[in-house]
């Protein structure tokens, strides 16, 4: 009865006990004063969660998911500043690559004024510049377009290009509790800041180790490696072997070695898949529904006989910057003694690169990324070779021999045989129809005998030297560089004059020109040019090739179309742009919805946790006054009736 008089004047009892009675009435009715105080004075129920277990963990409970909430909030509220100013960046990016296609539509016709056309290129440099500054915009603190690496600035002139050093990583954030949302857009999406065609095209499949990561195996099914449990016998032996714990291929083998003793794993002989021995007959099965065997390529549901050794299945090992080079091209290594030749247009000129010291994959790409070329070499996405990409805006980058097969095992040539003609020269291609003469080259050897060759049937770089080499019956024959790269053809016969590669035509094509043939020399060798370059072909290259038509001599025809494929090029960038933008504008919105969604969660979460938490205060304060009045009336009560004694009833 917390808030009722408690009686003292009980019958029968010593006065020390009528005291105890007198001074528990007192202190508790002070307790459930002090207690209703405290919730006044706080507005919350509990003082400590010892009040009410079960509701103190409900309140701790509704005060972490309020924080979470809150948290996801201020991430969006990130998120949505970083899209905003991109958004602004973008704006203000679609209306300087509007006036630079109206610059171009300007200098078209303009004939012989050259002072007009040196103007416009003058401002095209300046638009240029701005364009940088637009995508070095930063928002609290970090660049908005360098993706993950947002403290350093992703774009910088350099060269007489543009050199992106962003990452492509785009930046992400919780928005609740299981679904994370990318809010940025990187710069080689926006503005074309890395060349699009990947230089890699070998399958560097690495050996098998026993180092090895089982996560980084794809596995013989492709779904990676599924660790569990597998049951191995020999037909007389059976043992099941526990693999959930192994981490490597080596765990694999030393575990399956201890624990079923009739077997022998050996170290992948192949490069590419373990191998077991017994002079039983092997057998290798799941356990349960696992996955296990498969995945290893060693699952063998019935024997193939005594003695019959079980050989796995290729588990198809990912490359990692720790792949040794000796463990590529399964196992055969490749040849890094004679280093390759690597060339970017608007960087200074390094001689050939030595990767002889290179003992692991991360070594290779680190010293092809630090040669000071622009370039950035990678990992493809599927973990089989490398991709090369050129960063320079404006540029031209290749990659060719230095007298081995280097670039080649790395698969990092960029002109091959396999290269498709219809992609060489910036994916303009090599003019080779047929009609009234169109694709036949002349090769004239050094004694003077010359050679019509007929391109119109070849598709890639190595059916143009076939063709050569079948017309000329092996006089000149045709092959790829081994000093740099491009078609290199070498007069067998020698002889006085020159050796030279010229175009048959009556419609003006230049075939030669574009297979980088169109020349004399007065030697056995006649090296052509790379005519298939990795370059960025985004918004900084387009406004740079507008700028260098604007200032291009020669023809005023010839002029005025390079200037018009510029702007064309241009208007396609302007779109590209406008739709980033909307996508942009798509992106605040969803987060603008999903910040709606969280403060209607908030106010059903607060009030939940407001009935449960805070006080009533209209029954607190009732509950006061009777708590007072009670302490008052045992204060009274106690104070007559603890006054007598036996004494007042004798007489």
């Amino acid at each position: 009865m917390s808030s009722a008089v408690r009686p003292t004047n009980v019958g029968r009892v010593s006065l020390l006990m009528r005291s105890d009675f007198f001074l528990d009435s007192v202190r508790t009715n002070s307790v459930d004063l002090l207690e209703v105080q405290n919730q006044l004075s706080t507005g919350l129920k509990l003082a400590r969660p010892s009040d009410n277990p079960a509701e103190a963990t409900t309140i701790m409970y509704l005060d972490s998911l309020l924080e979470r909430q809150d948290q996801y909030a201020s991430n969006i509220d990130y998120a949505d500043d970083y899209l905003a100013t991109t958004d602004t960046a973008l704006g203000q990016s679609v209306d300087l690559v509007q006036e630079a296609y109206s610059l171009a539509l300007q200098s078209v016709g303009m004939g012989t004024d050259d002072a007009g056309r040196e103007s416009n290129a003058v401002m095209i440099d300046q638009i240029i510049s701005q364009l940088v500054t637009l995508a070095n915009t930063t928002c609290r603190g970090s660049y908005v377009f360098a993706g993950c690496n947002g403290t350093e600035a992703p774009f910088a002139e350099s060269d007489g290009g543009v050199l992106f050093g962003g990452d492509l990583t785009a930046m992400q954030t919780w928005v609740a509790d299981d679904n994370q949302i990318g809010f940025s857009v990187d710069g080689n999406d926006t503005f074309g800041a890395q060349s699009q065609r990947v230089v890699g095209t070998a399958d560097l499949d690495p050996a098998l180790t026993r180092s090895t990561l089982l996560s980084d195996l794809d596995g013989a099914t492709g779904q990676g490696v599924r660790l569990g449990s597998i049951a191995v016998s020999d037909g007389v032996l059976s043992a099941v072997v526990d693999l959930s714990n192994c981490v490597t291929i080596g765990d694999v083998i030393d575990k399956i070695n201890t624990d079923a003793t009739f077997v022998t794993v050996t170290d992948p002989p192949n490069g590419s898949g373990l191998e077991i021995t017994s002079p039983g007959n092997i057998t290798v099965r799941e356990v349960g529904t696992g996955n296990t065997a498969r995945d290893l390529g060693i699952y063998r549901a019935t024997g193939a006989g005594a003695g019959v050794t079980l050989t796995g299945q290729d588990v198809d090992a990912r490359l990692t910057l720790a792949t040794p080079v000796t463990a590529l091209a399964g196992g055969a290594g490749i040849d890094l003694s004679s280093g390759l030749v690597i060339a970017n247009s608007l960087t200074d000129p390094i001689g050939p690169l030595d990767l002889s010291t290179a003992t692991t994959l991360g070594d290779v790409l680190n010293i092809i990324n630090q040669a000071g070329v622009a370039v950035r070499a990678q990992i493809n996405e599927d973990g089989t070779g490398l991709n090369v990409h050129n960063l320079l805006s404006g540029s031209e980058l290749t990659i060719g021999e230095n007298g081995g097969t280097t670039a080649t095992d790395l698969g990092i040539r960029s002109m091959t045989g396999a290269s498709l003609l219809a992609d060489l020269n910036g994916a303009v291609g090599v003019a080779t129809t047929n009609d009234a003469g169109d694709g036949v080259i002349q090769v004239t050897a050094r004694d003077g005998s010359s050679y019509d060759v007929n391109l119109s049937t070849a598709t890639t770089v190595q059916d143009v030297m076939t063709l050569i080499n079948t017309a000329t019956g092996g006089h000149v024959t045709a092959a790829l560089a081994s000093l740099g790269n491009g078609i290199e053809l070498t007069d067998t016969v020698s002889g006085a004059g020159d050796l030279s590669v010229t175009t048959i035509s009556e419609n003006g094509y230049h075939v030669a020109e574009q297979l980088g043939l169109q020349q004399a020399v007065s030697a056995d060798t006649l090296t052509g040019d790379d005519v298939h370059p990795a370059q960025p072909e985004g918004l900084f290259s387009q406004l740079l090739a507008l700028r260098d038509a604007l200032r291009q001599g020669g023809e005023p025809a010839v002029r005025d179309e390079a200037i018009s494929a510029a702007a064309s090029a241009l208007e396609t960038s302007r779109k590209g742009l406008s739709d980033t933008r909307g996508q942009v504008g798509a992106q605040m919105q969803a987060l603008l919805s999903r910040r709606t969604q969280i403060e209607d969660s908030r106010l059903a979460l607060e009030s939940l946790r407001s009935d449960i938490r805070d006080v009533d205060f209209t029954e607190a304060i009732t509950r006061y006054q009777n708590l007072y009045t009670a302490l008052q009336a045992n204060l009274t009560a106690g104070s007559q009736l603890t006054s007598i004694s036996l004494l007042d009833f004798l007489g």
